[in-house]
């Protein structure tokens, strides 16, 4: 039976499907989890030569229900997952895009969906051809003995590809790079991706990690909680933005909260998960999100809450001075150095001194706060780095302390680590140290 929906082929092509093979399968990938499924197979079906036969993705997920066909299926844009909580990982949807994301290398998509209703099982068949997206073919519902959910989709007159692609590392370590955070989210809970019968891994990915244990204390110290903290830096980009994970006691997310480490442009690629029996008493359809103290009732609760968040901070913000003196630091002064924006020195011993000292300077600069080059002009940056060379230069040197704490919060450490730079600086006999580390 052949139903209509309320788009049109162009309109499907204009909304920006996806350009490449690989974030296409991930799009059918993504359904699966929305649908809440454990498990994800696919399937690459290819002779000897590469050709491809067809491709299916199968999973054991809730499938879909007949009577909100018309709502999936029938609408576009307008999918009904769009009004899920947004700050959940297991809702991925892409406003129904991602059913014909096929078009891009396959001229027809199946699917075969097992659902249950009450408590009995169906099964029934929906395809959608490349050429008229438009419409949709349903096979009349029928009874299964089984009592086991899932779709498979199915990708039939593939074009334009080879076996090759999806049997390739940088397929995999595109599939780790795109769902590996949500595999470790939910790795107590056996969630798993295959590629033709093969476990998809994603700890080449994982580049440092640490766990400390916090307890949040309510303001008469009547009320305790205690949170294991679950700290990754990933070595990748990685397919969710950067965020705190809220899992209860039976590791399940119930919430998400960005980390205010999103706009740090210096590769620290993160994610931490926090586990507490704290989490246990709110379903995600509860959790207003509108502000984060709303997120729990009660006073006690909430300052709790908000501890946490400060001492995540405090965390990640400790890990990210770290990262930055041991790798992105050194990466920096290279980078400036490379596009020829420091100040021209020659071989001489006084210019060599001055060199180091605001290669030192900016070293601290940069550790105090990454951002401080971010999105700024060449040009300007040349300029700022001449002005403060002049500076250390001048028996104004020991100024600059006062003028950079006008721009930037420094620790008692950090007013330290630049006081010892300044003052080498005015003391010209002393200019050929290096400072302390």
């Amino acid at each position: 039976m052949k139903r209509s929906t309320k788009i049109t082929n162009q309109s499907i092509e204009s909304a920006g499907l996806p350009k490449d093979p690989k974030h296409a399968i991930a799009e059918y990938i993504w359904n699966g989890f929305d649908a809440k499924a454990t498990q994800i197979e696919l399937f690459i079906d290819s002779n000897e030569l590469g050709y491809i036969n067809r491709i299916s993705i199968q999973d054991n997920g809730e499938g879909i229900p007949l009577e909100t066909l018309s709502s999936s299926f029938g609408n576009f844009l307008d999918s009904i997952k769009k009004n899920s909580l947004k700050r959940s990982s297991y809702t991925r949807g892409k406003k129904g895009k991602g059913r014909f994301s096929f078009s891009l290398f396959a001229t027809r998509a199946i699917w075969n969906t097992v659902f249950q209703k009450d408590e009995y099982f169906s099964n029934y068949r929906i395809q959608i051809d490349r050429e008229s997206k438009e419409q949709y073919d349903i096979s009349e519902s029928s009874p299964v003995g089984h009592k086991n959910t899932g779709t498979q989709v199915t990708l039939e007159g593939v074009f334009g590809l080879n076996a090759t692609v999806f049997e390739s590392d940088d397929f995999n370590n595109f599939l780790a790079q795109e769902f590996g955070w949500f595999l470790y989210l939910n790795k107590e809970r056996d969630y798993a991706i295959r590629v033709n019968g093969k476990l998809l891994v994603y700890d080449h990915l994982i580049q440092e990690t640490d766990q400390l244990s916090w307890t949040g204390y309510s303001p008469d110290r009547d009320t305790s909680y205690h949170f294991t903290i679950n700290y990754i830096r990933w070595n990748q980009q990685i397919g969710d933005r950067y965020y705190y994970y809220f899992l209860n006691s039976n590791k399940k997310e119930i919430a998400k909260v960005l980390s205010s480490f999103n706009n740090n442009a210096i590769n620290f690629h993160h994610s931490v998960y926090v586990e507490s029996t704290f989490f246990d008493h709110f379903e995600q359809q509860d959790i207003l999100l509108s502000t984060e103290d709303n997120l729990f009732s009660g006073k006690a609760k909430q300052v709790i809450y908000r501890n946490l968040l400060a001492e995540l901070r405090d965390l990640l913000d400790r890990k990210q001075k770290k990262y930055v003196l041991e790798h992105a630091v050194a990466v920096k002064l290279t980078d400036l150095e490379r596009k020829g924006l420091l100040p021209a020195y020659n071989n001489s011993e006084k210019d060599k001194k001055r060199k180091n000292l605001l290669l030192a300077l900016v070293q601290e600069l940069y550790i105090v706060d990454p951002r401080i080059f971010f999105g700024i002009k060449t040009d300007l940056i040349r300029t700022y780095l001449g002005f403060i060379d002049l500076l250390l230069q001048s028996e104004k040197s020991t100024e600059i302390l006062p003028i950079i704490e006008q721009a930037l919060p420094l620790t008692e450490k950090e007013k330290n680590r630049i006081k010892q730079i300044v003052t080498l600086a005015a003391s010209p006999e002393n200019a050929s140290s290096e400072p302390k580390k």
